[in-house]
């Protein structure tokens, strides 16, 4: 081509994030052909809802309401695209049910939004400056005389509006409180707040308490991820209040709490007492140690207090243990597994590791407040950097059994554990958990897994950790289980998150009664507080007895 029959120059406009300008139609790659699009109406509708939102949000008791803007996205249910293939295409259009969590997330960077979350049926949760509203709202509106680029952005929003009060509040949870009761919650703030925000927030909170009816804060904390929540004693009524107004709170539900597993609310255990062989204190120094998060272990135990390498109690923790389980689990973590027909010997052998007592317990009996458990996993880092396993013997309840908002928050934990591992380099070992005591799975074992009260609880679903069940280490009369290394039929199993195997390896756990209860001689054998060896059926603990398990999922 000759310098006279060259194109003319021809200049494009970029936009603020580098972008062709809104009415740009030509240059800048392949934009997607979208079909059976009315792009006035659809620009319309979505420009209505972004104003509808921008006076649901001014009108509201929220304090933030000059400086974010929270609100949920909804998809279309189809989008049809022109297409050329004809394997895939029907009358030259492909189908697509657009999903704001795959590939059509990245339409919020585009538009200038940020991304929090997405549920299930596809919609999101974005983010956005107030006096962008203004600035989407028009370009909206105006939708039909954009680009095809622009066009393209929009294709997938059906509308936007606040975010509902069922998506931030287990709404039947709600109508199980009696009114005008008060009851323990937890309130998480949306995670792109400052400090000053957070703040902000929380004196509207206080300042909206009903002290006269006993509604008062009882605690605060911050996540490994940076979002910042609080625990407060609250009526449903005012729950109601603060999920309609307050947009900058996230998430309210009951607290997230973890179960020592094995904990025995009546007990007939065989009980056996020894000595403890003599170890020098310089031996038991060169020792490796594990850190066991735990309900705690007395700081004069007569056994165990030689073999501790330090302690970390939680701000919920009580001034001393108020459960068994923390010892049991240190001392078959110290020990390892005793031999289970004859007993523990005369004298307790000596240790092959030392344990850090780590103290997340208190609230009662047995149980774990799961919101402080990463901070003292940070905290032992932070401050015993040689301590790089942690033994977690605990879990909630079967995931599949909770409510909406409590799943996610759960799941959110078990994000925040997952990010703690990898940036710590750090071994975490997490419980199987244990089915309820007493009650007979719905399909007999070694199928009980079928059982969904047999599903694992969040904790255990983790990537980065290795979650640990139980198996039948040695035969005895009376119990379930029959054949030697098969599963304790109390352990709950897999699958885990994206339905990988879980769990990944297991210990000598026991056996349970035809009637799935414990019964003297069918258990393992740890440490009491006060000292004595005890038969128990339990599980999950970092030892050296730990053995490649029986799964339906191997």
């Amino acid at each position: 081509m000759s310098a006279k029959e060259s194109l003319p120059p021809r200049n494009f406009y970029l936009n603020e994030q580098h972008e062709l300008a809104h009415a740009e139609r030509e240059g800048g790659g392949r934009v997607p052909q979208y079909a059976d699009i009315d792009w006035a109406v659809k620009g319309g509708t979505i420009s209505r809802s972004l104003d509808m939102v921008d006076r649901k949000i001014k009108s509201s008791l929220d304090p933030l309401k000059d400086d974010h803007y929270f609100l949920i996205a909804s998809p279309v249910e189809t989008l049809a695209k022109v297409s050329r293939d004809k394997s895939k295409a029907v009358d030259g259009k492909i189908f697509e049910t657009p999903n704001f969590g795959e590939n059509y997330s990245r339409v919020f960077r585009r538009l200038g939004l940020d991304l929090i979350s997405v549920a299930a049926d596809g919609s999101a949760v974005v983010h956005m400056k107030p006096e962008k509203i203004r600035q989407l709202s028009n370009t909206a509106e105006s939708l039909s005389d954009l680009g095809a680029r622009e066009k393209s952005r929009w294709a997938a929003i059906d509308s936007f509006d606040v975010v509902p009060m069922e998506a931030r509040i287990d709404t039947i949870w709600l109508r199980s409180l009696k009114p005008e009761v008060i009851g323990d919650a937890v309130i998480e703030l949306q995670a792109l707040l400052t400090r000053t925000e957070i703040d902000s927030v929380f004196r509207a909170v206080l300042s909206s308490l009903r002290r006269d009816r006993g509604e008062a804060a009882t605690g605060t904390g911050t996540d490994f991820s940076g979002r910042q929540w609080l625990r407060a004693k609250l009526t449903p009524e005012s729950l109601s209040k603060l999920a309609h107004e307050f947009f900058s709170i996230q998430a309210l539900h009951s607290p997230l709490i973890s179960i020592a597993a094995g904990t025995q609310t009546t007990r007939q255990l065989r009980r056996s007492i020894a000595s403890l062989a003599p170890i020098a204190e310089a031996e038991i120094a060169r020792l490796p140690t594990v850190a066991v998060v735990d309900t705690g272990v007395p700081n004069d135990h007569r056994i165990l207090g030689k073999y501790r390498r330090g302690t970390y109690a939680s701000p919920t923790f009580g001034p001393s243990p108020a459960d068994s389980h923390g010892c049991f689990v240190s001392s078959r973590i110290v020990f390892g597994d005793q031999n289970y027909n004859d007993g523990p010997p005369n004298i307790t052998p000596n240790g092959s590791v030392r344990y850090y007592d780590i103290r997340v317990g208190g609230i009662r009996p047995g149980e774990i407040d799961s919101k402080v458990v990463i901070e003292a996993l940070q905290a032992v880092v932070r401050t015993a950097p040689d301590v790089r396993v942690f033994n977690l013997s605990f879990d909630s309840e079967p995931l599949n059994e909770e409510e909406p908002v409590k799943t996610a928050e759960a799941l959110l934990l078990v994000q925040d554990l997952d990010n703690f591992i990898y940036q710590n380099d750090v071994l975490v070992v997490i419980a199987a958990g244990n089915s309820p005591p007493g009650v007979i799975p719905a399909t007999d074992y070694p199928r009980n897994f079928d059982d969904p009260q047999w599903a694992i609880g969040a904790w255990a679903r983790s990537f980065n950790s290795l979650t640990c069940g139980s198996y039948v280490g040695y035969l005895s009369p009376g119990g379930v289980v029959t054949e030697l290394g098969w599963p304790s039929p109390f352990c709950r199993v897999g699958p885990g998150l994206s339905n990988s195997p879980k769990p990944d390896f297991s210990a000598n756990g026991g056996n349970i009664t035809p009637e799935y209860r414990y019964a003297p001689g069918l258990g393992v054998w740890g440490l009491s507080p006060d000292g004595f060896w005890e038969d128990r059926s339990e599980e999950r603990r970092v030892g050296k007895e730990c053995r490649s398990r029986w799964s339906p999922y191997h």
